[in-house]
């Protein structure tokens, strides 16, 4: 197995762990984009919950 990398042909065991990586890569992104698309609302959701470092940013006087 061999692949291409910028013009310079990579043999062997490089290959396929570029090759893995970039399968992981389009398999995560792609998981991201269906969410979106099965629920659009869903990024408004996140965006209104609170933040975990708000309470350190609680300042009283």
């Amino acid at each position: 197995m061999s692949v291409s990398i910028m013009g310079i042909h990579v043999p062997g065991i490089i290959a396929s762990i570029v090759q893995d990586n970039k399968q992981a890569a389009e398999q995560a992104l792609n998981e991201i984009i269906n969410k979106h698309k099965d629920d659009p609302a869903r990024i408004i959701k996140e965006i209104q919950q609170p933040s975990p470092f708000s309470q350190f940013l609680d300042i009283k006087i």
